[in-house]
C-alpha cells in the first residue's frame, strides 16, 4: 500500500499528543520522587488535557478510515509487519508514512500504551486513598497501588516508546527519508 501524505489535521493532532505526552512523562518523573504536592497537581491536570488529545487522536484516526493502517490484524498487514520486522534485521529500514506497515503498526501500538496510561491514571484520580479521590469517599488503597504500579510501568514502555520513535525518525532522516518534513505544520 502506498503512503498517503499526512494531512495538516493529522500533523497537528501528532504534534498535540507528543507535547501533552511529553509534559505529562517529565511530570510523572517529578511526582513519583515525592515532591510537593502542586506538581500532582499538575500533572493531573496536564492528564485530563492528554486524555481529550488521546481521545480526539483515536476520533480522527476512526474518521479518516486509518485503524487499519495503525492495527492491521489480518493476514495481509500482519505479514507486511513481519516482512519489514525481517527486514529492519538485515538494516533495511520499513516504509514510513501513512501506510500499513511496521512503522503504523508501531504507531497503533504506542496509542494504545498512552491510552492505557491515561486511562490507568483517570481510575487514580477518581480512587485517591483517604478521601482525596473524584468522589472523596474512596479507602481502597490495594486497587490504587494496584493501578499506580501499572501506571509506573505503562510509563516505562512509553518512555521507551518515545526514545525508538525518535531513534527512528533520525535513522529515516539519515538514509535520506525526510520524514521529519512531513510534520511542519506550515506546510500544507
Amino acid at each position: 500500500m502506498d503512503a498517503r501524505a499526512w494531512d495538516k489535521g493529522t500533523r497537528i493532532v501528532h504534534a498535540a499528543l507528543a507535547v501533552t505526552v511529553l509534559a505529562e512523562l517529565s511530570t510523572g518523573l517529578i511526582v513519583s520522587r515525592a515532591t510537593r504536592p502542586q506538581w500532582l497537581l499538575i500533572h493531573s491536570v496536564l492528564g485530563f488535557l492528554t486524555l481529550l488529545v488521546i481521545l480526539v487522536d483515536w476520533m480522527w484516526t476512526w474518521a479518516r478510515g486509518d485503524l487499519s493502517v495503525f492495527f492491521p490484524w489480518n493476514r495481509r498487514g500482519l505479514r507486511l509487519v513481519v516482512q519489514e520486522t525481517f527486514a529492519l534485521f538485515q538494516g533495511k529500514l520499513p516504509g514510513y508514512g501513512n501506510r500499513v506497515g511496521l512503522s503504523s503498526f508501531v504507531h497503533g501500538i504506542g496509542l494504545l500504551a498512552v491510552s492505557a496510561m491515561a486511562a490507568t491514571g483517570l481510575l487514580m484520580g477518581i480512587d485517591i486513598p483517604g478521601g482525596y479521590g473524584l468522589f472523596g469517599h474512596s479507602s481502597a488503597y490495594a486497587s490504587f497501588t494496584v493501578l499506580a504500579t501499572l501506571h509506573l510501568w505503562l510509563s516505562y514502555f512509553v518512555w521507551a516508546y518515545l526514545g525508538g520513535h525518535l531513534f527512528f525518525a533520525a535513522l529515516q532522516e539519515l538514509f535520506g527519508n525526510r520524514v521529519l518534513r512531513h510534520f511542519s505544520l506550515t506546510r500544507r
